[in-house]
């Protein structure tokens, strides 16, 4: 029964919620208006403090192939020599995203710009203007000074029509690191950080007032704000186009500082490549001067060996002896040539000065590939390092390539050199072969070949070094920006910030949730029974009625009233539990005192008399009685007395009440010690016997049925019994109680009477 009482409860209880919720809301309809006033009037505050930001973008377009565009037209080979000595065009762009997101370059960007010093002026009640190029005052400082700067420094600086300025900068809320008053501009502030001046500009107007707020960062600091403001990533899939996006409140400054930005990336590029076609012509070079003194120094040998033996041309003395030997004699050259190619290989690569350089040539076709991608991992280290620390991960990852890379290509040179000393001495002996069938040449003539095949390689080497210093001049030459603006920067018409329709949904949703939330916590967090509707969703109990709560409260009802009419009410309610067509008692209860069943009962026993039946108002709470001093009865011949004396007629202890005919009164009586027993008493069931042999409806009023059993005893000789409840005193788990004893049988034929019920 219990169970199933629950959940009704339950049911009742979820139904309850949204209509009380509207009932309460309608009766706060002020609150709502101040919530929009208050919701709407911080709008206002925000959108009048807060600038319109817009978007300002640019695309640009990552391209290093205009070298590879220019090799094209040399031949294979060259265009394999040239691409091997400057990287092959290979970009990687997301390296170059991270070069125009890096700190250096945003610094040095915001250093061109002066960017790092923004200015505001103060216009009206919370609105400033941003000067951008056009401050009327400034603060300078050395470059110095802003490179080490960690912080933000806020000056605050108030200008007077008589040219006198009062200069603060602010520390805290309620500190300074400076605080100057009544100066002439310029100005030296000094900070701990340093020497700040204040100085006018071209646009400073004389006898005019200024206050101007300047936030004054370092430009490490002032790129690292600006980059949380900033996208840079690939426009779409696929691509080498960039997007670059900014958020700023001025579009000019915006758009500045993107072109900027692009200038610097574009000029750090050529200047990389220009550095690099320095080290490489530089090494060209030396390698030139030094084959050149051997070039010179083989001609002078080989003159000089000619006058010693009278030699003029021996080569005609034996040109059909020799036809054999001057197909080994070119393959030693050529031999000979890739063999000293391979040799300056490995000593470029083996140089620590060389450790991060380009190789500027191959040795063959084999280790043409391997060069190229080393040279490739050179170019994108190179890239990565102008904005990457030395600790980098992506850095040291690099670096661990390339020296992998590095003993590779040494492994590879040395064994190239194995293989082409191997094949030299094989053309060796094949000359050989051809000079054991010349038994007249002397051994000046052999003497003087191995004279021309030095100078002919000297010679080979010197024309290669050549080619390779015209490459790298025409590289240096034909070098063009990397990054192509296909966009210039321009900002969007619409702001995004802030969102205006956004911003004022949020205010409107804010102005509903406030009280809305008050109201349902409200109800969330309300345990008291309020209403008659409430207190149906907390119990199955019936409600016979409710008595509103009365301003000019009395015990005893006029005769005419809202009041009394809600008594009789409550009475006509009351009848249709009443089956028994003779006398019926009917107990008068609550679960605490001071809920006022002595209230109810006293005008419930008024509103039968006045049907014309008789009516017994029996004061059945002998604890704290009130019945008594209600109608002013003696303490004497009293409820307790009939109950302790059996000789005590019915009659001796009753009075009447001259205001209301056929209503017969019982006063409690003395308290007595032992108030339980008392009614225990088997005289208790013989006063109802004798209360319903002379009335027509017997009224008790008992003790809180919460506190003491007293109640229990007396309501078991009862026909009904009536739970008094009052409105907003009354807590809801009380009612478990009351609930629990009908359930169980111990209290029959309950109905609920709501006192003291507020009126909406």
């Amino acid at each position: 029964m219990t169970t199933s009482a629950s959940k009704n409860n339950t049911v009742k209880s979820e139904q309850f919620y949204t209509p009380k919720f509207f009932h309460i809301a309608i009766r706060h309809w002020w609150l709502f208006i101040l919530s929009f006033i208050l919701c709407f009037g911080a709008l206002y505050l925000y959108l009048r403090k807060t600038p319109s930001t817009y978007i300002i973008s640019s695309t640009v377009l990552i391209d290093d192939s205009s070298m590879a565009s220019l090799t094209g037209v040399s031949g294979n080979k060259s265009s394999s020599m040239l691409k091997s000595m400057i990287g092959g065009g290979d970009v990687n762009v997301y390296n170059e995203i991270e070069v125009f997101a890096s700190e250096s370059l945003c610094a040095k960007a915001i250093c061109d710009l002066n960017i790092n010093c923004r200015y505001y002026e103060k216009t009206g009640f919370m609105k400033k203007k941003d000067h951008y190029g056009t401050s009327p005052i400034i603060v300078d400082a050395p470059k110095e000074l802003f490179d080490t700067l960690s912080v933000i420094l806020p000056f605050k600086i108030k200008v007077y029509a008589n040219g006198k300025a009062d200069i603060t900068v602010k520390k805290g809320i309620f500190t300074n690191y400076a605080d100057v008053e009544d100066v002439e501009l310029p100005a030296t502030i000094k900070t701990p950080y340093g020497q700040f001046v204040v100085k006018p500009t071209k646009y400073f107007t004389p006898k005019h007032e200024y206050s101007i707020t300047v936030s004054v960062a370092g430009y490490v600091p002032a790129a690292l704000e600006l980059q949380e403001d900033m996208t840079v990533d690939l426009k779409a899939k696929k691509t080498d186009m960039v997007y670059i996006d900014i958020l700023d409140s001025n579009t000019k400054r915006g758009r500045d500082f993107l072109n900027t930005l692009i200038r610097l990336y574009n000029e750090r590029c050529l200047k990389e490549s220009d550095t690099q076609g320095m080290t490489t012509a530089r090494f060209i070079d030396d390698r030139l001067s030094l084959i050149y003194k051997n070039l010179m120094g083989s001609e002078a040998e080989i003159e000089a060996y000619k006058k010693a033996h009278n030699m003029v041309d021996p080569f005609l003395k034996a040109k059909t002896a020799v036809a054999k030997e001057e197909s080994g004699e070119a393959a030693i050259i050529a031999l000979e040539t890739k063999y000293r190619i391979a040799g300056m290989i490995k000593g470029f690569i083996t140089d620590p000065a060389n450790q991060h350089s380009l190789i500027p040539f191959e040795s063959d076709s084999t280790s043409a590939a391997m060069v190229k991608s080393y040279n490739a991992l050179i170019t994108q280290r190179q890239h990565l390092a102008h904005s990457a620390k030395a600790d980098n991960p992506a850095l040291v990852q690099l670096d661990q390539q390339l020296n992998a890379m590095r003993e590779n290509m040494i492994g590879s040179v040395n064994n190239a050199l194995g293989a082409l000393k191997i094949k030299i001495e094989q053309a060796k002996a094949v000359i050989g072969e051809g000079q054991s069938g010349i038994n007249d040449f002397a051994s000046a003539e052999r003497d003087t070949r191995n004279l021309y095949r030095d100078q002919a390689i000297q010679n080979e080497l010197y024309l290669f070094l050549l080619q390779k210093r015209e490459e790298n001049a025409l590289k240096m030459a034909a070098a063009q920006p990397k990054g192509k603006t296909v966009d210039a920067a321009h900002a969007n018409h619409e702001p995004v910030k802030p969102k205006k329709i956004v911003v004022f949904a949020i205010a409107f949703l804010f102005a509903l949730a406030l009280p809305s939330g008050w109201i349902y916590t409200k109800i969330l967090l309300d345990n008291k029974v309020r209403t008659k509707n409430g207190l149906k969703a907390l119990s199955p109990i019936p409600v016979l009625g409710g008595i509103p709560h009365s301003k000019h409260f009395n015990y005893i009802e006029e005769n005419e009233g809202t009041t009394l009419e809600h008594f009789r009410l409550l009475r006509d309610n009351l009848q249709f539990m009443l089956t028994k067509q003779t006398s019926n008692v009917v107990v008068v209860t609550s679960n605490n005192a001071k809920e006022g069943k002595t209230y109810i009962a006293t005008n419930l026993a008024q509103s039968f008399a006045m049907l014309g039946k008789r009516v017994a108002l029996v004061d059945f709470n002998i604890r704290t009685p009130k019945i008594g001093d209600i109608f002013n009865l003696p303490p004497t011949s009293a409820l307790t007395t009939f109950i302790s004396h059996s000789e005590m007629n019915l009659a001796d202890m009753r009075h009447t009440y001259a205001g209301v005919p056929n209503l017969d009164i019982y006063p409690a009586g003395t308290i007595p010690p032992n108030p339980s027993e008392l009614l225990q008493n088997e005289r208790t069931v013989e006063l109802f016997e004798q209360l319903r042999q002379h009335y027509d409806v017997v009224i008790a009023d008992t003790v809180s049925i919460g506190t003491v059993s007293d109640t229990l005893s007396v309501a078991k000789n009862a026909e009904a019994t009536i739970m008094v409840v009052r409105a907003e005193t009354t807590k809801n788990s009380e009612l478990n109680n009351i609930n629990q004893l009908t359930a169980d049988g111990k209290l029959k034929n309950v109905g609920f009477v709501l006192n003291d019920e507020k009126c909406s």
